[in-house]
């Protein structure tokens, strides 16, 4: 992922990026993308497998870094303490000497040998410092990695001299902040923007669709002028789109988004749920994982996000949504029973996810909903707040809940009554693993209510308010401000409102997830850069 710090937004009728850093880190602390950038740089996947096909334990530097969506202060992505940097240092050191210790994947990188080994070195380096920088290297940086290379010569006992330069500079190129961030340096100011050169958009193209470096087509476009307008990046873009990278960067965004690490704490109770998989989690999240890339891939957007009737089960899901003649142990494209299910936030692994052992959470499964799909922020809730009781004889879990957080001049009813609960009470049709149940202890449940959207839209169930979400201008807004907060790796600012609003204006008119990309990468925010970022007025 690129998990950027502040990189700049714009509008067609307020052209003025938002002001950043001129560094977009590819997040220090994040394997995903170091590993991708890395395999990128050195055009092998082997630098992050051994030879005889186990992982080595390369991105294990790298502890787990923030979601692009989470609280975090701008920038503090950008922080490296002593203690990662070392273990960088380390990883980076061997990747170096697992990539030169084979001679098949040496040659891969390196240039034909023709008996001059000062012209190969200087090859060696440009080539390859094309990719670890992502653009071509100055003169004054090639005879800097020169002398790394002519230095790391008698370093490595028992490894031919020339390849030990090699390993040296691939080590230190690894460790180079020109690797480990993208640092925009154009600096010409047009009309209060600053342009980004063919080989930056060429990085912020490939980062954003793909959570990896350039590819050869985005560096040729880059050296011959092909990115300098929109209908150039456009053609990469939509090139980039139907690659199975672009895909996984996507759910690389929706596991962010939906907050899929917390598929790790399903623990449904045995007791209640004897039928539930061993691998429970792990179907949950399998499926999820196929659902998107499902969407992704057939051009859906956000409604069918929200609508789809089509998950992905097998003999042991199937029994939680009710199927017959779901069979094989691996998992199979299945149509859900319409009058039941209805989108991501019907299938199990937002249920599951979003319960206790025994009972649906419609707290946090309104909490989600309302930040996160109807960007209506939610205050963390005030300290000491008692846990909710269990239910008593005779009563519901939402009446449970209703007692607890609704209470008349409490300080929890503002934020429970009109907005939390109401997202979550139409999920009361679903059981702790996802199932639906017509029954709660014994009673009738309740799945009424009404929801903030524009104005209060009333919903009779988790049904209707999937398609009230899926009409709502808001909700199209919101997941618009995401792409770009993902695309662009910084906090939406005020100058992204009108993009944002246009995104949410095409998506409810049901345009696809790839030509809402598309349109927010070939907009003039995310081809420039802010002036302010050279210290001048904006």
């Amino acid at each position: 992922r690129l998990l950027k710090n502040r990189a700049g937004g714009s509008v067609p009728h307020a052209p003025r990026p938002a002001p950043l850093s001129m560094f977009r880190a590819l997040s220090l602390a994040d394997a995903f993308t170091i590993a991708n950038a890395a395999s990128g740089t050195l055009a092998l996947f082997v630098c992050l497998q051994s030879l005889d096909g186990g992982w080595v334990p390369i991105e294990v530097a790298f502890a787990r870094d923030l979601s692009v969506f989470a609280d975090v202060p701008p920038g503090s992505s950008l922080a490296v303490d002593s203690t990662q940097w070392a273990a960088f240092a380390r990883a980076s050191a061997a990747a170096a000497a697992l990539v030169t210790a084979d001679p098949v994947s040496l040659a891969r990188i390196l240039p034909p040998l023709d008996g001059d080994e000062a012209a190969r070195a200087r090859a060696f380096i440009e080539d390859f410092g094309l990719r670890a920088h992502r653009r071509p290297l100055s003169a004054a940086e090639v005879d800097r990695y020169l002398v790394v290379q002519a230095t790391g010569r008698s370093l490595y006992s028992g490894v031919d001299p020339f390849t030990a330069g090699v390993r040296l500079v691939i080590e230190a190129m690894l460790q180079s902040p020109l690797f480990l961030y993208r640092v925009e340096q154009s600096g010409t100011v047009i009309d209060d923007v600053i342009p980004l050169d063919g080989f930056e958009l060429a990085s912020r193209l490939s980062f954003s669709l793909w959570n990896t470096m350039p590819d050869d087509e985005l560096f040729l476009a880059a050296a011959d002028g092909g990115l300098d307008g929109p209908a150039g990046i456009e053609e990469h873009a939509r090139r980039m789109l139907e690659e199975p990278r672009a895909t996984a960067s996507v759910q690389h965004f929706f596991t962010q988004l939906l907050e899929m690490e917390k598929l790790e704490g399903i623990t449904p109770s045995t007791q209640l749920f004897s039928d539930i998989p061993i691998d429970f989690a792990g179907l949950a999240r399998a499926e999820a994982e196929l659902f998107l890339a499902h969407i992704f891939s057939t051009s859906g957007g956000v409604h069918e996000l929200l609508t789809s009737t089509t998950t992905f089960a097998n003999v042991d899901t199937a029994k939680i949504y009710g199927l017959q003649g779901v069979e094989g142990e691996e998992l199979e494209q299945v149509e859900l029973d319409p009058a039941e299910r209805r989108g991501v936030f019907t299938h199990v692994a937002f249920l599951a996810a979003n319960a206790s052992a025994r009972d649906p959470d419609p707290i946090h499964r309104g909490v989600f909903l309302a930040r996160h799909m109807a960007c209506i922020p939610i205050s963390a809730p005030p300290n000491n707040i008692p846990p909710l009781p269990p239910p008593a004889d005779l009563e519901t879990n939402r009446q449970t809940v209703s007692r607890h957080t609704e209470a008349e001049g409490s300080i929890c009813a503002d934020c429970h009554a009109y907005t939390i609960n109401p997202f979550g009470f139409p999920f009361e049709m679903y059981d702790a693993t996802g199932a639906v149940r017509a029954t709660d202890n014994g009673l009738p449940v309740d799945t009424n209510t009404e929801v903030p959207l524009e104005g209060l839209v009333p919903v009779a169930n988790a049904l209707e308010l999937m398609d009230a979400m899926a009409e709502s201008k808001i909700v199209h807004d919101c997941a618009a401000s995401h792409w770009l907060e993902f695309s662009l790796g910084r906090p939406k600012a005020p100058e992204d409102d009108a993009l944002i609003a246009r995104l949410g204006n095409q998506s409810l008119a049901g345009s696809s997830m790839k030509d809402l990309l598309v349109d927010l990468v070939t907009s003039p925010g995310f081809r420039a850069r802010s002036a302010v970022e050279l210290g001048g007025a904006p």
